[in-house]
């Protein structure tokens, strides 16, 4: 599809800062990849670089992709661009290169990723109990400075002292260790002592695009306007609307307030061009938007709908929405089944609350992550968390080695031991189905013993000698980790939290809602959770339906036929 006439105004304008406000399914990625492309074209044999972030390696993916199609004519220009994470970019060029000073630690900083055995030691005490380190959060204060912040909890997260959490971080930053928050800490911390290299690096970087900008949290946005104040020229790209990660001070209020700023050029992408008109009319009544679809409906039924559902039976109504897809030649692997948290996904996937406990617990996850959703890299890394924990000496680089890329021969080796054992389910990770404490247990820490065998065998790791009491059967039920009976396998449809899928584009889409979703998601995108509605209802290219509670209101009904959707017939 060409660009649009606001595109190519937006990727041929002039070199500066630039703000973009798009609609859901504007066509943000191929608007940022083409900018990439004419800013690195202006620059020329110039030596500075134009990076393009985003906040998933999804996204970030498919940056790469479209931009080495473009450049596959030129090679020339696919040098002098840097496309990864915005917290990529930190770890890379701030945190990585220049940590060790600032950390004091003899050695190249890494990351951890908060499972590790040894973070045990490294819990901050305040309050009535001890705070996990990957729970600490970091963000900025009223007057610019460092704000500690501990999510342990649900609602609002808890303000830890610095007294009480930088002696903590220090200490682990003394062995080189930071977790994806203290990356930015780190971040923050060098670039603010070091003015110097902010410098350098605006005119390493003299232009940046951030894709995704309504997810800049405030730590993130210091960093940038760090940089933007030795000469980087800043072109923020989103959508105000699905700012849905508020938990993390990313509201979308920096996107709005570099919106209004007058030295910014302001642009926006209004055309829908993933969702049918039908939809588009929902998202635009619901929002207050103004978004314009382009997009003629199919031959198959389509459009927005709405069913009910007993909540005793969503396994049912899931089947339901799959034999409905089928009937209106649907791919079931083109849907999904969205809900707004991880406790109605694991209601719907009929997944036990119990998975266990130490070696154990981290095993069943494992076998959830693999069978219920395919999710292998999640299973594989459940999988590794459980195996060090019947390990003897592993050090604390054994884990972010055998998830990174190490070519050390023998965690090559290991890491082919362990994929092995997750694919197996005879011999390797029992299967989730099984009942989980007369089954798949004893079946369990039969296969985890000759796993063990092979490790001490191939590896020279030994065993811990209380390996068998890390694997035990307590807090286990005698029923499977997952069921699956209601749903035939043409009926097994992914079925994931919002946020897993924001960004996508889903050909037919069931959003799960409680009365409490609905409520919010016809209050518009004022809310975190207003905005995981929004979210969730953009997804959606051709179908959407909107499942709600049998025992929904009939104002409440009326409120919904009156945004657009109709009552499936």
């Amino acid at each position: 599809m060409p660009a649009s006439t606001t595109q190519e105004k937006i990727i041929g304008a002039a070199l500066g800062d630039q703000c973009v406000i798009s609609c859901a399914g504007s066509g943000k990625t191929f608007t940022a990849v083409r900018r990439l492309l004419e800013i690195r074209k202006r620059l020329q044999a110039s030596q500075g670089q134009v990076a393009l972030l985003s906040y998933s390696n999804v996204a970030v993916e498919t940056f790469r992709v479209q931009y080495s199609e473009l450049t596959s004519t030129a090679p020339s220009l696919a040098n002098g661009v840097h496309i990864s994470t915005v917290d990529s970019f930190l770890t890379t060029f701030i945190v990585s290169p220049h940590g060790s000073r600032h950390m004091h630690c003899g050695r190249y900083p890494y990351l951890v990723q908060g499972h590790e055995p040894f973070l045990e030691g490294f819990k901050l005490k305040h309050g009535a109990y001890p705070i996990d380190i990957r729970n600490l959060d970091v963000s900025i204060d009223k007057e610019g400075g460092l704000l500690y912040l501990d999510r342990s909890g649900y609602g609002v997260a808890k303000v830890v002292p610095p007294n009480i959490a930088e002696p903590v971080i220090n200490r682990l930053g003394k062995i080189g260790a930071y977790t994806h928050a203290l990356a930015r800490y780190w971040a923050f911390r060098i670039l603010s002592a070091e003015t110097r290299l902010a410098e350098i690096l605006a005119k390493r970087f003299p232009f940046m695009l951030i894709d995704e900008a309504q997810d800049i949290g405030l730590i993130h946005w210091a960093l940038s306007t760090r940089m933007r104040e030795y000469g980087t020229k800043l072109t923020l790209i989103g959508d105000p609307n699905q700012a849905i990660y508020e938990f993390a001070d990313a509201d979308g209020s920096v996107l709005k307030n570099f919106q209004s700023g007058a030295d910014a050029q302001q642009f926006k992408l209004d055309e829908n061009r993933r969702s049918l008109a039908s939809i588009v009319h929902v998202a635009n009544s619901i929002a207050g938007t103004e978004g314009n679809a382009i997009r003629s409906d199919p031959a198959r039924k389509c459009g927005a709908f709405f069913v009910t559902y007993r909540k005793a039976e969503l396994q049912k109504a899931v089947g339901a929405f799959a034999a409905l897809l089928n009937s209106n030649d649907y791919e079931i692997a083109k849907a999904a089944v969205l809900c707004r948290g991880k406790e109605m996904v694991n209601s719907v996937l009929g997944s036990s609350h119990k998975t266990g406990q130490g070696a154990t617990d981290k095993f069943a996850r494992a076998a959830i992550a693999r069978d219920r959703s395919g999710d292998i890299a999640t299973s594989f890394e459940f999988v590794v968390d459980g195996v060090i924990r019947l390990l003897n000496d592993t050090g604390k680089l054994l884990r972010s080695e055998l998830l990174g890329a190490s070519e050390i021969r023998e965690v090559r080796t290991l890491r082919r031991v362990l994929w092995s054992f997750l694919r197996s389910k005879d011999k390797g990770l029992p299967n989730s189905t099984l009942l989980a404490e007369s089954q798949w247990h004893p079946n369990l820490k039969s296969n985890v013993d000759s796993l063990l065998k092979s490790i001490e065998e191939k590896s020279g790791l030994k065993r811990s000698s209380r390996w068998a009491n890390n694997l035990t059967k307590a807090k286990l039920e005698n029923k499977p980790l997952c069921e699956f009976d209601l749903l035939s396998d043409d009926q097994r449809i992914r079925v994931c939290t919002v946020h897993k899928a924001k960004g996508e584009s889903i050909e037919g889409v069931m959003y799960l809602a409680r009365k409490a979703d609905l409520e919010q998601l016809l209050a518009g995108p004022t809310s975190e959770d207003g905005r995981i509605g929004y979210v969730a209802i953009t997804r959606a290219t051709d179908l959407l339906i909107v499942g709600i509670p049998d025992t929904t209101s009939v104002a409440t009904i009326e409120a919904l036929e009156s945004h657009g959707l109709s009552r499936w017939e």
